[in-house]
């Protein structure tokens, strides 16, 4: 019995989806906020909002990248808790 064969759907797709709306949302009200002070232009909001473009895909790399991580690992070590930094 494969993944889409019955049961629980992979619930993988629908997490990204809500992390990368997450991650816009954030960057529009950034933006939101910066536009809402009277003494800042559209100028002044570029590198705030490319500040916030490359921390979102730094988060996203990192959240990725450790999934990629755990799926690698034996089912018996995947499942369980991290144990924080190896010695």
């Amino acid at each position: 019995m494969g993944p889409t064969s019955g049961g629980q759907p992979p619930r993988r797709r629908s997490s990204i989806i809500v992390f990368v709306a997450l991650l816009a949302i954030g960057l529009v009200m950034l933006v939101g906020r910066m536009l809402a002070r009277p003494d800042v232009s559209v100028g002044e909001l570029i590198v705030p909002v490319l500040g916030g473009a490359a921390m979102a895909a730094a988060i996203g790399f990192i959240v990725l990248r450790d999934r990629r991580d755990r799926a690698a690992l034996p089912p018996s070590r995947r499942d369980s808790q991290d144990q924080g930094m190896p010695d």
